[in-house]
């Protein structure tokens, strides 16, 4: 009988092309599921939070984005590189070693756990990331800029575009208590039709909808809605050959990977909607 694995989303911060990908090389590695759990890199535009961020210490943007990230034990940070400054979080030397690597990850997925679960006594959740743009790596800027630059949570609803309306059914369940109606289209000029009729805070689009063009449809949201400020998400699949470039065009606001469980797409929902 297979072993259970569990899946753990990490964010990469400050990282070029080249090592990102040899970081992604050592997540994809079969002997992960012996371990007892799975690694995945999170895209640059996903909404789901993740479990761990990697950051490089050697890179001074990559240490002010992380002075202003909410971290801690449940969501903890591992530092890879040589350090010039004293910070409080565990590290990995450069040249980098697998076996170095996930010794950190094992420790970090320990004190997670035992954080979530101390968390839980307390009935306490950890406050998702809103952050929608980078800090500079000196910022001298104007707090004030900073606060013109936030936008209110867009008003009304939630529509799913999907083939059937079996999520949408899920996602209305999750969301009864907070009185978020959340609607169903099975196409684009029905998704289209219900954001003209009727407030819609956040579009989450199926990419893998046949005959639907998720770019065009994003698009035609974002021109027809502009003054309510209405999110859309695409919710890729496997199969799907997302273009970034054109997905960031479009106008759109981020993307989740399928399969889906509902605190990652809830932990989205907040990015834009007043959720408790």
């Amino acid at each position: 009988m297979t072993a259970a694995t569990f899946p753990f989303a990490i964010r990469l911060i400050g990282f070029e092309s080249d090592e990102a990908a040899l970081l992604n090389s050592h997540f994809s590695a079969a002997e992960q599921a012996a371990d007892g759990f799975t690694l995945q890199s999170l895209a640059v535009d996903s909404l789901q939070d993740p479990d761990f961020y990697l950051v490089n210490a050697e890179q001074a943007k990559a240490l002010a984005v992380l002075a202003d990230l909410h971290v801690g034990d449940a969501r903890p940070v591992l530092l890879i590189g040589n350090l010039e400054l004293a910070l409080p979080y565990p590290a990995v030397a450069r040249p980098l070693q697998r076996a170095a690597l996930f010794a950190a990850l094992k420790l970090l997925i320990a004190r997670r756990a035992d954080a979530l679960a101390r968390l839980a006594a307390h009935e306490r959740v950890a406050v998702p990331e809103r952050r929608r743009r980078e800090r500079v790596d000196i910022d001298l800027s104007d707090p004030a800029d900073y606060l013109q630059m936030r936008r209110a949570p867009a008003r009304g609803g939630v529509l799913v575009v999907d083939r059937s309306s079996a999520f949408r059914d899920t996602l209305a369940q999750l969301l009864a208590r907070q009185r978020i109606e959340v609607a169903w289209a099975g196409g684009a000029d029905a998704a289209v039709n219900i954001c003209n009729r009727s407030p819609v805070a956040v579009v989450l689009i199926n990419t893998s909808v046949s005959g639907l063009d998720p770019y065009l449809l994003c698009t035609a949201i974002k021109n027809n809605n502009a003054a309510t400020k209405t999110a859309v998400v695409f919710l890729n699949g496997p199969g799907f050959a997302h273009d970034s470039a054109r997905a960031r065009q479009a106008g759109y606001d981020g993307l989740l990977d399928k399969p889906l469980t509902a605190p990652q797409v809830l932990g989205a929902l907040r990015k834009f909607m007043p959720i408790r």
